[in-house]
């Protein structure tokens, strides 16, 4: 890119720390220097059935640390369910969050730092509404998947279930002040969400790379994670004991949301969003369907920035044209997303889409703040239409009368 009329903001304030047990090793420290009295975990009912949260509170309970575990997140968590974590959370007395999880987990540690410091509902936070202030609780982030990213961004995405649709929280003081990226974690991870996380690091990375606001920074960062990922997320994927594998894999992902948390996202995210508010899709399975469809209708627009990925990825493609080494990635993204058995559409879906529910996607897809209008190819309501119906399966009836 050129800089002559360039211009760019960094803001790196997370204290981050990785390394295989590295939970077990500093976490109790880090929360003594704080001078907090009370912790409390933001977590799933599937990370305790697993062991996981026990191996956190475990290390609490040894440094004689007070804490309360908090595990009734769901999967995109919603507006109600952080007004009640709020309850929880006032009721306890705690003044330290843990987000202990995935991408679930972190949205909803975040959404409830600013419920209980902000007056009135936490959707008025929303991007577009009031402004979230610099008066937050002290917030930790130990991510256990191998895909979110949200550890080390700006960004909560929470679900309004009234308005069966996805919102944006966004603010610096949304990201955790000290993050444990501990891949010893996600050893117990099934395969499928392997499948889901990791290919949602995918997407983090190379749409942060294309998109709008980029710099050399989160350029930097986006394709160090595409290279690490590609190498290893099959790896981890096929053989679930490859500890190198899966710290490389689990590194990756939060080099990804560096790299958008500085840089941005783009309509991959903005179609993905109302498939899992509306129809309860993972957020990284439909992001890893969406994503090829989007890079073909990007390609005009970043041509030369998909050649570079390709090209990375397959040096023999150098010798080919820019505008064919970015066709190119195409069909190497759909074989890794294959090779981690990742589907090429939505029609596993029990819902065949009309025009109608596929109208409303596309609505609730361009009003996505902070996704749609970061894209390097602008979109309007039909093209986001175009691209949802060639991944969803059509009513029938409508398409025999059409």
């Amino acid at each position: 890119m050129s800089l002559l009329n360039a211009s760019f903001h960094l803001n790196l304030q997370t204290d981050l720390k990785f390394g295989y047990e590295v939970v077990q090793q500093e976490l109790s420290d880090k929360i003594k220097a704080t001078g907090k009295k009370k912790v409390f975990v933001c977590t799933d009912k599937g990370l305790i059935s697993s062991g996981v949260v026990e191996k956190v509170t475990q290390v609490l309970e040894d440094a004689s640390i007070e804490y309360a575990v908090y595990a009734e997140i769901e999967p995109n968590p919603s507006a109600h369910s952080v007004m009640e974590g709020m309850k929880s959370f006032q009721l306890e007395g705690a003044d330290l969050i843990i987000a202990l999880g995935g991408g679930s987990s972190m949205d909803f540690a975040k959404a409830l730092a600013v419920a209980v410091t902000h007056p009135g509902h936490v959707l008025e936070y929303a991007l577009g509404g009031k402004p979230i202030e610099d008066k937050l609780p002290l917030l930790f982030a130990i991510p256990t998947t191998v895909g979110t990213g949200s550890e080390v961004t700006i960004a909560s995405v929470i679900t309004d279930s009234d308005g069966g649709r996805k919102l944006v929280l966004g603010s610096p003081y949304l990201v955790p002040k000290v993050v444990f990226v501990d891949p010893a974690l996600t050893l117990g991870l099934p395969r499928k969400h392997v499948a889901a996380t990791g290919a949602d690091a995918l997407v983090h990375a190379i749409e942060s790379y294309v998109s709008l606001p980029a710099n050399p920074f989160t350029d930097a960062l986006a394709l160090q994670a595409i290279r690490m990922l590609w190498t290893y997320l099959p790896q981890t994927y096929a053989h679930a004991d490859n500890l190198e594998a899966r710290g490389q894999v689990h590194l990756a992902s939060t080099l990804a949301g560096m790299s958008f948390s500085l840089g941005g996202l783009g309509i991959v995210h903005s179609l993905s969003h109302p498939m899992s508010a509306r129809y309860g899709v993972p957020h990284g399975l439909a992001n890893a369907v969406i994503l090829p469809k989007v890079i073909a209708y990007n390609l005009p627009a970043s041509t030369e920035k998909y050649a570079t990925i390709a090209r990375m990825i397959d040096p023999s493609l150098h010798s080919v044209s820019m505008q064919q080494a970015a066709k190119t990635l195409i069909p190497l993204v759909e074989e890794l997303m294959h090779s981690i058995d990742i589907p090429q559409d939505f029609s596993h879906l029990d819902h065949h889409f009309t025009d109608e529910d596929i109208a409303q996607l596309a609505k609730d897809a361009m009003n996505d703040h902070g996704t749609v209008h970061y894209n390097p190819r602008k979109a309007v309501k039909e093209d986001i239409e175009a691209i949802y119906k060639k991944v969803l399966p059509v009513n029938i009836d409508e398409k025999i009368y059409h």
